[in-house]
């Protein structure tokens, strides 16, 4: 038995979730966040906040390097966060001591993480859109549906809320909303999942419909109401996101 259903090749049939299922990968996680810091450098170095020749270095290679997650391990066991560990295995991997101590330059990891995350979410959310649309509509679907721009529009944005100069930058450049914290957007994000899972589950004619249902609402709860909320999206968005995405395609 697998950790999760979600990424078993056992039982990728009898829980389907598309393409969904690559967003939540190591190699997702970390092309993500590498885009964003070769985004970030690009920005610092057009402002003046880091030499020029450096940040085009460091968004070439963010589009270039390979990195081993099993390599990032022991640093995201000292951290809780894989960032700093990321942030290290890309300037060795780059070779190039005299560009890449401008990686993370003045920047929070958190916020290279939490942009990260918005940008498979939006992936996420586009996907679900996809599904949605594809099945027979009823007042269900359609409200799913209506509710979707919406929340593109108010949840899926940049995070660094504390340097809003790089944050509005990166904003229009990666084409995401304005600078906040991410926290109230994800629950919003993770509350129109479980609804979405709530509802089509009829439609889902599966034995296992309805306790997958129940395990996308029970991971929905413990994600709002927790202490550490950076813990909580790592352990519970991908049941909450994959959960849903599952449902969608059994009612198909």
């Amino acid at each position: 038995m697998t950790a999760s259903v979600f990424d078993s090749p056992m039982y990728a049939k009898a829980f389907p979730v598309g393409e969904a299922g690559r967003l939540f990968t190591h190699s997702a996680e970390i092309r993500a966040a590498l885009l964003v810091l070769g985004t970030v450098a690009k920005i610092q170095g057009e402002t003046g906040v880091i030499p020029e020749d450096s940040a085009f270095f460091i968004h070439r290679s963010a589009m270039e390097v390979q990195i081993d997650p099993a390599g990032l391990a022991t640093g995201v066991a000292q951290d809780n966060s894989y960032v700093s560990a990321l942030v290290t295995a890309f300037a060795k991997a780059m070779e190039a001591p005299e560009h890449s101590g401008y990686i993370l330059h003045h920047t929070r990891p958190q916020d290279i993480a939490d942009t990260a995350l918005m940008l498979r979410l939006r992936q996420l959310l586009t996907q679900a859109e996809t599904a949605l649309s594809a099945l027979p509509q009823n007042e269900a679907t359609r409200f799913a549906l209506a509710a979707l721009p919406a929340l593109r529009r108010t949840a899926i944005h940049v995070a660094f809320d504390t340097t809003p100069e790089i944050g509005t930058a990166l904003a229009e450049t990666l084409k995401l909303g304005a600078p906040q914290p991410i926290t109230a957007s994800v629950h919003a994000i993770s509350a129109w999942l479980a609804q979405t899972a709530e509802a089509l589950c009829p439609a889902a004619k599966t034995p296992h419909a309805a306790m997958l249902c129940a395990t996308v609402t029970a991971h929905h709860t413990l994600l709002t109401q927790a202490d550490d909320p950076a813990a909580a999206r790592l352990l519970c968005l991908p049941h909450i996101a994959l959960g849903t995405l599952s449902l969608l395609h059994q009612a198909a």
